[in-house]
């Protein structure tokens, strides 16, 4: 993160000078692999959170290691992909989980196990977070504003 920053102040200083079109495009790569490590990063970003859930409410991802809509899957968590509850289904992968991917007769990848019913193919984290009842469990906590200051939900 301090590499970032350097970067990112390096750039401000280039963007200073009139003409360095080479400057300003390498400043919008900085800063925006800035934004989106700062916002998975986070213990608190929504990805971090929706797998928490997903995972505290026994929901389960079911994938194979070579599936790429698994690997896609697992992008839209960003840095909180390694909190997915994932169940390996190929029988040459990491841990698989082969034969209990037979019993519940998954038969395409990925496919989530959420309350008993099944979502197939790569979901969007809006649909998980529907199928989960996360908008539920969030709107009961307490936010926290720009300042740091608990407020009620609204």
């Amino acid at each position: 993160m301090l590499l970032s920053l350097q970067l990112f102040d390096r750039c401000i200083t280039l963007r200073k000078r009139p003409g360095v079109f080479f400057g300003r495009v390498f400043c919008g790569f900085v800063a925006t692999g800035l934004i989106a490590s700062c916002s998975s990063s986070f213990p608190n970003a929504f990805e971090a959170q929706l797998a928490d859930h997903l995972s505290d409410t026994g929901a389960k991802m079911y994938g194979a290691y070579w599936c790429p809509h698994c690997a896609t899957q697992k992008e839209y968590f960003g840095g909180a992909a390694a909190k997915i509850p994932y169940v390996e289904c190929d029988l040459e992968g990491v841990d698989n989980q082969a034969e209990l991917c037979s019993e519940l007769e998954i038969t395409a990848y990925p496919t989530w196990i959420i309350d008993g019913e099944y979502y197939v193919g790569t979901q969007s984290l809006r649909a998980l977070a529907e199928a989960s009842g996360f908008e539920e469990a969030i709107a009961d906590e307490p936010h926290i504003n720009n300042k740091g200051e608990t407020s009620p939900a609204q």
